[in-house]
């Protein structure tokens, strides 16, 4: 836990704001200890790119010598003077320079020196130029701030002060060396210290994101070694518990034997129970049937049709269990129907008919109180129910109406139709699978209907017992 007070007490720290002097971009209170890696670490992914520009730099530098022998060849040679043999070799001193030790540790001043040597040189064309060609060298000061600001590596400070110094000079040799007109005088004062002003904030943009930058980056490594030293921590503590957890999975490896043992015997009670139930539901069958030996086989065939659409359907084998479960005591009610009217030959009376609907209420009264995990006696008192609200005892409609209860429905209604009974003759499968489709969504599920129109007409089911 001391490691992770620890921790956490480094993390705060990182998680607060980067601070800096506003003039001289230096680290600043609690981040001042970053000032000398930083420099350090600036040198490094500088002076690779610092060489290249002094090369570059010395180059046109001395390109524009064409440009002497152009616009004023009697003074050419003096002008090149100044160039090739003045400040072409400062810059390589320069460049030289940045190969030794001293360079790392005396960086700004040596590149202050190049920018001011670099920037001098112009005056001192500007002050050899004969007017009006000496105007046409003022442009060159503008490329010099342009390198000495942002293409060295100058720091705002450093680049600040050889800038002005540069625009001094040049109010010394225009003033009092080599007076100029007023117009020109205050058309390029105004370009040089709109241009040093522009150059300064872009040099302190440049550090300033440079000093931004390390400091995210030190953000970052402060981090990871936070997060190592959690996932050492972590280690250690993982490698305790794991040693507390092989105890405990010992004994919990004891108790699930003991689990498995007792699994083991619910499962054969549960089995047991399940074969007593069907032999319970087979004798229930029998005795409906010994009663009513015209619809012998109805109730299984009727099960196990309503089993096939709830299949077709993709409904649990859970819910396919209880279905079949109902659908094979759909009829157990008729027991309390005299046998005459279950076997009469002709056509019922009215109140013969109204004695057989009663057989849903009766099988739900002796269903009501068994203990069951499906709800048997409602669907056995719903299996004669409408969607519309047309079906009997109570005139349920819609989702009233238990999913199993409609594919029970739709089951009697097919397997009827298609059966011979007392009273009449089988009407035919095509009779009774027209008879749901016509009234698919009015009496019957439209779900149910269309799924048992797909078991007998493309994959061929056919009603068996």
């Amino acid at each position: 836990m001391a490691k992770l007070r620890k921790v956490f007490s480094t993390k705060a720290l990182i998680n607060n704001k980067l601070k800096l002097h506003p003039l001289t971009l230096k680290f600043i209170g609690e981040w001042s200890h970053l000032e000398k890696p930083f420099l350090k670490d600036y040198y490094k992914s500088s002076v690779a790119h610092i060489r290249v520009m002094m090369i570059l730099g010395g180059l046109l530098y001395a390109a524009f010598g064409v440009l002497d022998a152009l616009l004023m060849p009697q003074q050419m040679f003096t002008i090149w003077t100044v160039r090739l043999i003045v400040i072409g070799p400062a810059l390589c001193l320069v460049l030289m320079i940045s190969y030794t030790r001293i360079f790392e540790r005396y960086l700004q001043q040596v590149l202050a020196f190049a920018y001011i040597m670099a920037g001098g040189g112009i005056i001192a064309m500007i002050v050899i130029a004969p007017p009006p060609v000496s105007y046409s060298y003022y442009a060159g000061l503008m490329l010099t701030f342009t390198w000495g600001y942002t293409l060295i590596r100058l720091f705002f400070t450093w680049a600040s002060f050889a800038g002005w110094l540069q625009v001094i000079f040049y109010e010394i040799a225009s003033i009092w060396v080599t007076p100029q007109p007023f117009d020109i005088f205050i058309g390029n004062n105004f370009f040089f210290i709109s241009a040093n002003i522009v150059g300064m904030m872009a040099c302190y943009s440049i550090e300033y994101y440079a000093r931004n930058d390390y400091f995210m980056k030190r953000q970052v490594e402060m981090e990871r070694e936070n997060v190592n030293k959690i996932n050492e921590e972590l280690e250690e503590r993982v490698i305790r518990r794991t040693e507390d957890y092989q105890i405990v999975n010992k004994a919990l490896l004891a108790e699930v034997a003991g689990h498995e043992q007792a699994k083991e015997k619910l499962q054969q009670a549960l089995d047991s129970l399940k074969k007593s139930i069907g032999v319970t539901i087979q004798v229930m069958v029998s005795a409906v049937e010994a009663r009513d030996p015209y619809t012998a086989g109805h109730q299984i065939r009727v099960a196990n049709l309503a089993c096939a659409i709830a299949e077709e359907m993709g409904l649990p084998q859970e819910k396919i269990d209880g279905i079949r479960m109902a659908g094979s005591i759909h009829d157990i009610g008729k027991l309390s129907i005299p046998a005459e009217i279950l076997t009469k030959p002709t056509k019922l009376t009215n109140l013969e008919y109204s004695l057989i609907k009663e057989h849903s209420g009766s099988g739900h009264e002796m269903l009501k109180d068994v203990e069951s995990q499906w709800p048997l006696a409602e669907i056995v008192f719903q299996h004669h129910e409408r969607m519309n609200g047309s079906g009997y005892p109570r005139q349920l409609k819609g989702d009233e109406i238990l999913q199993e209860a409609r594919i029970l429905a739709v089951s009697d209604v097919v397997e009827s139709m298609a059966s011979h009974r007392p009273y009449r003759p089988s009407l035919g499968l095509e009779a009774a699978l027209d008879e749901i489709e016509k009234n698919k969504g009015i009496l019957y599920d439209d779900v149910v209907v269309d799924a048992c129109i797909r078991l007998f007409r493309k994959k061929h089911y056919y009603l068996t017992s």
